[in-house]
């Protein structure tokens, strides 16, 4: 996952320079948050992330990664050649477009430009004992625990779900709380989910849904692709983009389930029960907040302002759509009741990171 704090942020400028220093090296002219290659220019944009690598090349948003562990184990000679690295990467996408990822095109775009044969290597000189896992146990235990709470959220015991929903709306207000009192730079975290060629109404019901776990999701729209960002704290990230790909297939369940029963068809029909979905689970949740304890709603308040003045910091001021679409009313309604009995269930984890339904 992507990270911010004011370490990161500070390093990631420092990388950017960096970035900066190699272009001069090799010949490529650049502006300040840009270069030239061809006809064009392209971004330096360097992100920080937590995980297993050294480093990455997205060419969809134009990104080069950095782990965060080489701020604190790597010498800036060392830096640079995870830079250099990824760099040419990026080259060799410029040149060649979608090749293998350490082939003959990458070898020979680091002949190129001069980088040193440690460069082109595929492992750098990093042990892998720095890059430990990301995350910690308290985090692990408070996503386990609302995981079950939620999964409590459609008993057919109308008391019980309701206090299910109210536990895990307190749960995690405590742990963002706790969070915000004993660590005033805290680092937020941020991942992507739900990639897709455009923004559609079901990505639309899921934003919504998502906004309720303490985290900003934000529409980012890369190369002819588009996929939702969760911004938070690292356990609010991790529940977040698990409720995410969870929901991504229960949508479509719960809709075969309704087209059937109700006889519903089309592409009308079937947004309009997402976005049902989505008002449903909101009536939901903002009902089980009205019912918090005075202590607890100024807590939600100083948690979201927290929130939103870190999320100013990273994104800036961010601007506003919506999805528009003739709507279903019918199918509409009987979302509305489906998200007001949505409960997230337990999904299995795959190798992608992705959570499918057992």
């Amino acid at each position: 996952m992507i990270v911010f704090d004011q370490t990161s942020i500070a390093f990631i400028q420092r990388s950017q320079d960096l970035v900066r220093e190699i272009l001069a090296d090799i010949g490529l002219s650049f502006r300040k948050t840009r270069f030239i290659f061809g006809n064009y220019t392209y971004p330096i944009k360097v992100v920080v992330f937590e995980g297993n690598d050294l480093g990455f090349f997205d060419a969809s948003y134009y990104q080069i990664g950095i782990n965060k562990k080489l701020i604190y184990t790597a010498k800036d000679s060392v830096i640079r050649d995870v830079l250099k690295h990824e760099l040419a990467h990026y080259l060799t996408w410029l040149e060649h477009g979608i090749v293998q990822p350490h082939g003959p095109e990458f070898k020979a775009i680091c002949r190129k430009y001069k980088f040193p044969d440690e460069v082109a290597l595929s492992k750098m000189n990093i042990e892998k004992a720095n890059l430990s896992k990301e995350g910690d146990l308290d985090s692990e235990r408070v996503i386990e625990k609302v995981k079950k709470l939620l999964q409590l959220a459609q008993s057919s015991n109308v008391h019980e779900a309701e206090l299910a929903t109210m536990k895990a709306n307190a749960l995690l207000l405590r742990h963002n709380l706790d969070h915000i009192t004993s660590n005033d730079d805290e680092p937020l975290y941020m991942d992507r989910v739900l990639l897709n060629c455009r923004k559609d109404p079901k990505m639309s019901a899921i934003y919504s849904i998502l906004v309720h776990f303490f985290v900003r999701p934000v529409f980012s729209h890369g190369k002819s692709r588009c996929c939702i960002e969760i911004t938070g704290t690292f356990t609010n990230v991790k529940l977040a983009v698990y409720v995410a790909n969870f929901l991504e297939l229960e949508l479509e369940n719960l809709w075969d389930v309704a087209r059937k029963e109700y006889g519903f068809q089309g592409l009308r029909a079937k947004n309009s029960f997402f976005l049902g979905i989505a008002a449903g689970f909101d009536q939901k949740m903002k009902a089980s907040k009205h019912d918090l304890s005075s202590d607890d709603k100024k807590s939600l308040i100083l948690v979201e302002r927290n929130l939103d003045v870190k999320i100013k910091q990273i994104y800036g001021k961010l601007s506003s759509s919506r999805t528009n679409h003739n709507s279903d009313d019918r199918a509409n309604a009987v979302g509305i009741i489906q998200g007001r009995n949505l409960s997230i269930r337990q999904g299995l984890e795959s190798s992608s990171k992705g959570l499918y339904l057992e």
